[in-house]
């Protein structure tokens, strides 16, 4: 199946992460994803301004694992819990040393920490969309007993380890640090969905939590780990640069090797080599007759052999065009071939072409929705690009690494809008009006663009379509809605 969520990164980049999940029994699954991106007429994007360099520049893509489903409870019970692999693998790191089993080591206290990332968030979420359910106590006060319980059993691995052994007590610090500032973050955001809710048991659910983050931050003090200082803007700088480290140092566990190459580079050629074949054969036959009737005229052949020349140069190219048209719905720009360990997982093709709305499918005009204006005035004709991906995953071998079974890839999209932008108006725009005592009154009002994106995913016999709207203006974007 396909997953999707979309939210605003940044000020100019939308995510799309998309979830490609394996068919269980199924060897090797494959997976369509086509977007139309319809983009307002005003801002001069087309096939020569926005050439494909430039939008493969935009749209950055990431492959990683889908990280493995655990409870927080799970983490540390029985011999499948995350723990447990940690533990081994720092056993085997103790009694024999060798780089394969410390590499091993560090990649399992990274996976423990991924999974603890997705397993609090998931439950910080439940508690968050049941807030003022009367059993919300009962969950915080779960959730607080859970949590330490996973920190405790995490932190006792460092008892394990020798004090001089400074590279692997650096490593599990990493570790720690970063579940740390995990459960942090996801006990702050419940705090503020409860914050303010006229319940004694509520409130009792806050000194709880509340409990939790005090304790956490004197452990950080007292290891010398990052954490917020009220009024100290330097500090509170450094710690958002230690936690970006951190995650990236994390989360490397789970992307994918990636090698990308132009996609079906041999049959172009070749096409590319039939089409200058097939104009020589035309030149030549069209030379054969003028040189039997004009043999006693050489300057006339000599004129005639160029006009030819010249002709065969258009053919070529019209036949290139001709193959490479005909080649473009089975080829694509880019094939990406991702791997773990050296051992292929699948991989990933991708193409964007500029189309008509001929072209599109009727039931993405649709869901497009043009209302009455936008679809009968032409100078707001939008253009649009058609961004197609397919996917192919190898089951057999993703589902068997690390002693985990991962159950499919995550392919996180970031589609940067800077250049769309520069055309755009200024953001704000004063508008007169009459107030209530009947005097002119300027007001201001928001200038914004619509950008709509159209996506359909298909795999096995499903087909499921997606609609996001996204209003931006010059200064990036605003809202997207779906």
């Amino acid at each position: 199946m396909i997953d999707i969520q979309t939210k605003i990164h940044d000020q100019f980049s939308i995510e799309f992460k998309v979830g490609f999940s394996g068919t269980e029994g199924v060897k090797v699954d494959h997976f369509d994803v086509n977007s139309w991106i319809f983009i307002p007429n005003g801002l001069n994007i087309n096939k020569q301004t926005y050439v494909k360099d430039r939008f493969y520049s935009d749209m950055k893509s990431n492959v990683r694992l889908l990280t493995p489903a655990f409870t927080l409870k799970q983490m540390v019970e029985g011999e499948e819990a995350p723990i447990f692999h940690v533990r081994k693998a720092l056993e085997i790191a103790l009694a024999e040393p060798t780089q394969e089993h410390l590499d091993e080591f560090e990649f399992q206290l990274k996976l423990f920490a991924s999974i603890f990332k997705s397993s609090v968030r998931d439950a910080s979420k439940t508690i968050m969309t049941q807030a003022d359910d009367p059993q919300t106590y009962e969950r915080c006060t779960a959730y607080a007993d859970e949590v330490i319980r996973v920190l405790q059993a995490f932190r006792s691995l460092r008892d394990q380890v020798p004090s001089d052994n400074e590279e692997m007590l650096t490593k599990i610090g990493f570790a720690d640090e970063f579940i740390s500032h995990q459960a942090d973050i996801r006990t702050m955001k419940i705090l503020k969905a409860i914050e303010g809710v006229d319940s004694q048991e509520l409130k009792a659910a806050f000194k709880v939590l509340a409990d939790l983050l005090v304790d956490e931050k004197s452990y950080k003090i007292s290891r010398g780990y990052s954490h917020t200082v009220i009024g100290d803007e330097v500090n509170n700088r450094k710690l958002l640069y230690r936690h970006s480290l951190l995650k990236k140092y994390i989360e490397s566990a789970l992307y994918l090797k990636a090698n990308t190459t132009q996609d079906g580079v041999a049959v172009k050629q070749i096409s590319f080599s039939l089409a200058a074949g097939l104009a020589m054969m035309v030149s030549l036959l069209a030379t054969m007759p003028f040189q039997k009737y004009l043999g006693n005229y050489p300057s006339l052949i000599f004129v005639t052999v160029i006009l030819i020349y010249m002709l065969k140069d258009r053919i070529k190219e019209l036949t290139r065009w001709l193959f490479a048209y005909q080649l473009k719905d089975k080829y694509y720009d880019n094939k990406t071939v991702v791997s773990i360990k050296n051992r292929h997982v699948g991989w990933l093709k991708e193409g964007m072409d500029f189309i008509t709305d001929e072209k599109v499918p009727e039931e993405v005009l649709k869901l497009r929705a043009r209302n009455k204006l936008e679809a009968d005035n032409k100078l707001l004709e939008e253009k649009i690009i058609l961004y197609r991906k397919r996917v192919e995953i190898d089951n057999a071998v993703l589902r068997n690494q690390y002693n985990y079974e991962f159950k499919g890839i995550n392919d996180i999209i970031r589609y940067h809008i800077n250049y769309l932008t520069k055309k755009m108006d200024n953001p704000e725009s004063m508008i007169d009006c009459l107030d209530e005592h009947l005097q002119v009154q300027p007001i201001k009002a928001e200038r914004v663009y619509a950008l709509h994106f159209v996506m359909q995913f298909k795999w096995e016999d499903q087909v499921e379509y997606k609609v996001f709207h996204v209003m931006v203006n010059r200064n990036g974007i605003i809202s997207i809605n779906s």
